[in-house]
């Protein structure tokens, strides 16, 4: 049988091996075919795999799905579930925090989760950031300022505010929150959160009503002097 090159694609390489078999005899014909469909099949999965692009280093694709484990199954209580959440301090640093700390859950770059530390009588200053974040509080009570009102939070809520409203978020004790913002940023990044003036916090009439002292105010400072804590001008 002719010798043949290597370095034909391998449908060409197997039409021309067609051909040559036609040349023998029907016993040893069928002896070479099923030998060469064995050769030809390696060879058709080694070229279809050198067509398939490259991981390179640092490689942005990410994998189809992404899990991590963020609490401890308790097992059920009658028809609710329990939940064990670690509530010591994450490693890292928040960004443009003095004490906020979290852990990185998962991210794909657009969308991620986070949980976020936040020691009592501490907490965000008024910011904005890219995207909106959906803020599950999982322990201690903390607040909410924005739009001219101080709001008390707790264990089991969920709350929202557009990301170019500005807002603050205050532990009054230790305070734990799940965090889900699109587009995600780490939380040591510059770009997670972007702080602003406390007076864009007021509201249309210039001022600022704590909902848990029942107090209202022109400025943190005003607040603070009536008696309340939880003004978020103590953040920066």
């Amino acid at each position: 049988m002719t010798e043949t090159t290597h370095a034909l694609p391998v449908d060409e390489t197997l039409e021309v091996l067609s051909r040559e078999l036609h040349s023998l005899d029907p016993a040893e014909r069928e002896a070479k075919a099923v030998q060469l469909l064995s050769v030809l099949g390696r060879a058709k999965a080694t070229e279809a795999a050198a067509l398939r692009p490259r991981e390179e280093p640092g490689d942005t694709r990410r994998a189809p799905l992404l899990i991590c484990d963020w609490a401890t199954d308790l097992g059920l209580d009658g028809t609710t579930q329990q939940l064990g959440i670690n509530l010591a301090p994450g490693p890292t640093r928040v960004s443009k925090t003095a004490d906020a700390t979290g852990h990185s859950l998962l991210s794909s770059g657009h969308v991620g989760a986070d949980i976020l530390h936040v020691p009592a009588g501490s907490g965000f200053a008024p910011h904005t950031h890219p995207g909106d974040h959906l803020l599950f509080v999982l322990a201690g009570t903390g607040t909410i300022s924005v739009a001219g009102e101080i709001v008390p939070t707790r264990p089991g809520q969920v709350y929202m505010v557009e990301g170019a409203v500005t807002h603050a978020v205050g532990a009054v004790t230790d305070h734990m929150i799940l965090s889900v913002g699109a587009p995600h940023r780490h939380l040591d990044s510059p770009e997670r959160q972007e702080l602003t003036a406390y007076s864009a916090l007021l509201g249309d009439l210039g001022q600022i009503t704590c909902r848990l002292c029942d107090i209202q105010g022109s400025s943190g400072e005003e607040l603070t002097a009536k008696g309340c804590p939880h003004s978020p001008h103590r953040f920066g």
